[in-house]
């Protein structure tokens, strides 16, 4: 018995604690800014955007060093012979003759040997060399160059490089705003469908409780049978429809369950709601829309790429500039006209060139012409899609504000239906037929709140402001949508 009673009290311990631990692991409600955050962390597609803005950032910082200094070294190893076969005219006998024919008159000395030495000059007035020179063996230089003036093409093609990571970026932005706005529809969906069934539940539960009344009134004669088969076949209708919200509200989960990547969906804590404050005016969120667009920054970005380019195609015209220096390391084997070392300033201007400079300018000013074009069809786009998403969101919340007024009136009209039939004024038709009404004005309640919610963060994306749309959240004239 001991033995019985311990192990029942060391299951209930664990069974607790297993307990606790759920509870504090996984199950907290989920809010829409936390579900974001989740989703821009686990999507494959923002991790591709992650990894080519590092990529754009390490090319755009290796450019950097194109206007510093080269250094190479260059090492290898040569077979050849160099062959010297030359003739110079030294003129020798002109220069020194006159002091030979002076040497002559010189008491003491033989004039012959000054005759002899002279015409052994002449034979010196054209030498002829020839020989061979193995030139095999190592060669190792260390060169150093920097360019002093290219004509902009360093700065153009680092520029270009810089804007190539405002496109990576903006392309990263794009894609965030559309998984916002989908999530916004997958995240208020879960709630929608689980309001909806909610509601379903309340009126299966209403139902149940006409049936039960309509059985005590056929007893009491107060109804006929008919009457209260009636009943029992609203109640089988409100069953199947719960079913129905039942089964929708597994396919809103199990979609944000998959773009989430979660395995289970906790109670989610960002209700559907509506805003009775100031959204602003068109012209406002156009201007925002503006200045804050990532595909209007992405088009921005590939003009100035495109102008980037124009200046290197007109760099093309102009000259190089360059300071250069070189040292033979290895010094036994270099022959006479090698230098030790060198250094100097050096020129290039290209005269011809078999890719037609002109021509490429040119098609560097029709990319140009082309993108912008395309960033003013872009800017047009975006703000009649900022209108759309504006309109929609004003006709959201007037037809919720309208079904207001309609919801009150269904209610009213159910309790008095009601209250006739109890007393056996109305039948039970009638009664169904206030309660649909008072079903349909709720759904399209919560239809308008949904249609609100998703249009509302669809404007914000359009305008590429989704993080004031997080913090819209939190307003005060945020009005819940049950």
């Amino acid at each position: 018995m001991f033995r019985l009673n311990t192990f029942c009290a060391f299951a209930l311990c664990a069974l607790t604690t297993m307990s606790v631990e759920a509870a504090t692991s996984g199950t907290a409600p989920l809010g829409f800014a936390e579900a974001r955050t989740l989703l821009h962390e686990r999507a494959d597609i923002m991790q591709v955007d992650r990894a080519e803005i590092a990529r754009a950032e390490s090319e755009a910082e290796a450019a950097k060093s194109l206007s510093g200094p080269k250094v190479e070294i260059d090492v290898k190893q040569v077979w050849g012979t160099k062959t010297v076969d030359m003739g110079l005219d030294t003129g020798i006998s002109s220069k020194v003759g006159p002091a030979l024919g002076q040497l002559g008159q010189i008491p003491g000395i033989d004039p012959s040997l000054a005759n002899g030495l002279g015409g052994a000059l002449k034979g010196m007035d054209h030498l002829h060399v020839h020989f061979k020179q193995d030139i095999s063996g190592p060669r190792a230089a260390l060169t150093a160059s920097l360019p002093i003036y290219t004509g902009g093409l360093i700065t153009a093609q680092q520029q270009v490089l810089n804007h190539k990571v405002s496109e990576t970026r903006a392309d990263r932005d794009m894609r965030e705003n559309s998984l916002d706005a989908e999530l916004a529809a997958r995240y208020w969906g879960v709630q929608l469908a689980r309001s909806v069934e909610k509601l379903h539940e309340n009126v299966l539960k209403d139902q149940n409780e006409e049936v039960r009344r309509a059985k005590q009134f056929e007893k009491r004669g107060l109804i006929s049978k008919v009457e209260r088969l009636a009943v029992e076949v609203s109640r089988d209708h409100a069953r199947r429809t719960l079913v129905n919200a039942g089964a929708d509200v597994e396919v809103a989960e199990t979609e944000l369950m998959k773009a989430l990547r979660e395995p289970t969906l906790p109670d989610l804590s960002s209700p559907l709601f509506v805003l009775t404050g100031d959204l602003g005016t068109l012209s406002e969120w156009q201007e925002r829309a503006r200045i804050q667009s990532p595909i209007l920054q992405k088009m921005n970005a590939l003009r100035a790429q495109a102008g980037e380019g124009v200046r290197a195609a007109e760099a093309s015209f102009k000259p190089k500039v360059y300071a250069f220096g070189t040292k033979n390391l290895i010094k036994h084997y270099l022959t006479l006209p090698e230098p030790d070392w060198m250094a100097g300033v050096g020129v290039t201007f290209t005269l011809w060139d078999n890719h037609d400079r002109f021509d490429k300018l040119n098609a560097a000013h029709s990319v140009v012409t082309k993108a912008d074009a395309a960033r003013s069809e872009a800017a047009n786009e975006i703000s009649t899609q900022v209108e759309v998403a504006f309109l929609r969101v004003m006709q959201a919340r007037e037809d919720y504000e309208l079904t207001g007024s309609t919801v009150e009136l269904a209610r009213e009209n159910l309790k008095l239906r009601e209250a006739s039939f109890a007393e056996g004024l109305s039948t039970a038709t009638d009664v169904d037929t206030a309660r649909t009404k008072l079903t349909g004005a709720e759904l399209a309640r919560r239809a308008a709140a949904y249609k609100f919610v998703v249009s509302w963060a669809m404007l914000h994306a359009t305008a590429g402001a989704m993080p004031d749309f997080v913090n819209s959240l939190t307003r005060n004239d945020l009005v819940v949508v049950d």
